[in-house]
């Protein structure tokens, strides 16, 4: 049976810097290409058949520019169309707080973010995609963000999937992640909160819209307007996008108490 190497380049032990390199039968892919939310660092291994981020979130693929247009990856980059569509407008964002703020030097530049998409194939969710004569790629929806995906390494028999961040409730924004029925020789699979028992979101939308209605009450303004309370929204999340939604259908005819019955509570 041909050997599976794992080498967890970022996110081993820790939250952020997902990035992963899978060794199968001589065929490497780098899974996620993150940069850690905490610290600046340099590296990048050289061999790669194929990259792989799974969403757009920058601890998954903030580093893609280094990586290809810096340590000088010059093979394929797979990942969703909506990925594709939204990683360069994250990464640009990225750079220009890194350098035109912060003044770091030896960072990718916009025309490498360019030249980094550049190389992006984009694939379908349950695209089986041949990368050579043996290794092949195939997408599953992931349901953590709009175009996050799990993906299923292959070469001959032998089989790896890597979940990257994952949700199993469906919600306003998104349904949950869904895949094949499959044995893989190995799962890789994340973890961050897999010991936290959380509120059921509709809870959690009762107590947002509570606030909501509260701060209307006191006066609130919008972000824009000078005087009393503000009410900021960030939609670029998971959790951003079912609280806006939440609050998009907040005129009809529906109590926010309602939103938690007692059994749920």
């Amino acid at each position: 049976m041909p050997e599976i190497r794992v080498t967890p380049l970022g996110a081993g032990q820790d939250v952020g810097r997902s990035c992963i390199l899978v060794s199968i039968a001589g065929k490497n892919v780098m899974l996620d290409c993150g940069m850690h939310m905490g610290f600046s660092d340099d590296g990048g291994p050289g061999l790669t058949c194929a990259a792989s981020p799974s969403h757009f979130h920058l601890d998954h693929c903030g580093a893609l520019p280094y990586f290809s247009e810096m340590v000088g990856y010059d093979g394929p980059i797979y990942m969703t169309h909506p990925t594709q569509a939204i990683c360069p407008i994250l990464l640009e964002d990225y750079r220009k707080i890194a350098v035109d703020k912060k003044g770091e030097a030896n960072f990718f530049t916009s025309q490498m973010i360019k030249d980094c998409m550049k190389k992006v194939v984009a694939v379908h969710l349950h695209q089986t995609v041949q990368v050579d004569d043996e290794l092949e790629i195939k997408a599953y929806y992931a349901g953590h963000v709009l175009g996050a995906a799990m993906f299923q390494i292959k070469v001959g028999s032998e089989s790896v999937v890597y979940t990257g961040d994952y949700n199993m409730t469906p919600d306003r924004h998104l349904g949950a992640a869904w895949i094949d029925k499959c044995r893989p020789n190995l799962l890789i699979t994340e973890s961050t909160y897999a010991t936290t028992i959380r509120d059921s979101k509709r809870c959690r939308e009762r107590d947002f819209l509570k606030k909501v209605h509260e701060t209307v009450e006191r006066g609130g303004k919008g972000a824009h307007e000078p005087e009393g309370p503000h009410l900021l929204l960030h939609g670029a999340d998971r959790e951003g996008q079912p609280l806006l939604q939440a609050l998009h259908h907040m005129d009809q005819p529906e109590d926010p108490q309602d939103l938690c019955p007692e059994e749920h509570v």
